[in-house]
């Protein structure tokens, strides 16, 4: 497997990059070739995992905050945020899914999958529905970003090569 592969989907699972950093990086370390257009499956494919890695990490959380381990300070904290955010969550129940789908689908800093994730955990949205939503964003803002990388690839490089 090529390195641009493995560097494309690690890219695409960390947070601070997702298929935002993942999709430019593969299809200009790649080039034109078909390994680009595999790469760029790959990110796609890599950071529709993230609700599952994301809600098995929450569940992890929630598990340590309902145990003793945690400071009680912590877990007060902790369970006021949650049923902040629940409470909160019950007059927009319906129209969520959706808002959660364009919120991850603009691929702009901080509207990705994982942040996309931990607003669903929060707001205590359905897990089967919230992870549908967010793949469907993760989808959204894939073909954005490639058909932004696609055309200023290629704007570049009409000006800089010709």
């Amino acid at each position: 497997m090529s390195t641009h592969l493995v560097v494309a989907c690690l890219l695409a699972l960390l947070p601070i990059s997702e298929v935002r950093g993942a999709i430019p990086y593969v299809m200009v370390s790649a080039g034109g070739t078909p390994l680009a257009f595999l790469g760029v499956v790959i990110s796609v494919l890599c950071n529709m995992l993230v609700p599952l890695i994301a809600y098995t990490l929450l569940d992890l959380l929630d598990a340590l905050m309902k145990s003793r381990l945690a400071p009680r300070f912590v877990r007060r904290l902790y369970s006021w945020l949650l049923d902040l955010g629940r409470k909160r969550a019950l007059s927009i129940r319906k129209e969520s899914y959706i808002a959660l789908t364009l919120f991850v689908g603009v691929p702009l800093p901080a509207t990705g999958a994982w942040t996309g994730s931990l607003v669903a955990y929060v707001l205590g949205l359905e897990r089967r529905k919230a992870v549908f939503a967010i793949e469907l964003g993760v989808l959204i803002a894939s073909v954005i970003v490639f058909v932004v990388a696609y055309f200023g690839i290629e704007v570049l490089s009409t000006l800089f090569l010709e």
